[in-house]
């Protein structure tokens, strides 16, 4: 059985990649993270770096509330698996509408593959935008 604490930094770690400061695109800091959520630093940075096991109901209510996600996705459980797979999906179709449909359909090209495929597709547009009258 995995560490309880490290089970939950690996969560926190992940909600704060993908859902990051919407003002810096970046993680949100733990300065910010600990001012919304009323949690002192030094017990953030516990939790973060999964010295703290068991911080408690509260503390997890705050920090789903930060990250506006339901507080079962701390859950160890089945259903937390279920609402952290959803999550995914959620994070997956946001980079699908930033990124666009071209990002899945240039998926498994090398980088070299992918930039020929955008040449074609420039010069296709480009074609397309003569005027023959």
């Amino acid at each position: 059985m995995a560490d309880p604490g490290s089970a939950l930094a690996e969560r926190l770690a992940w909600l704060r990649e993908n859902f990051p400061d919407p003002e810096t695109g970046q993680p949100y800091e733990v300065k910010v993270m600990s001012a919304a959520t009323g949690i002192s630093l030094s017990q953030l940075y516990k939790i973060l770096s999964g010295e703290s096991p068991n911080p408690g109901w509260q503390h997890l209510k705050a920090l789903a509330a930060f990250f506006k996600v339901p507080l079962d996705a701390f859950d160890d459980g089945e259903h937390g698996e279920k609402i952290r797979a959803q999550l995914a999906t959620l994070v997956e179709l946001r980079a699908l509408k930033e990124g666009g449909v071209e990002s899945v359909s240039l998926r498994g090209l090398t980088p070299a593959q992918a930039d020929r495929i955008r040449g074609v597709v420039e010069d296709l547009r480009r074609s397309n935008a003569v005027d023959y009258d």
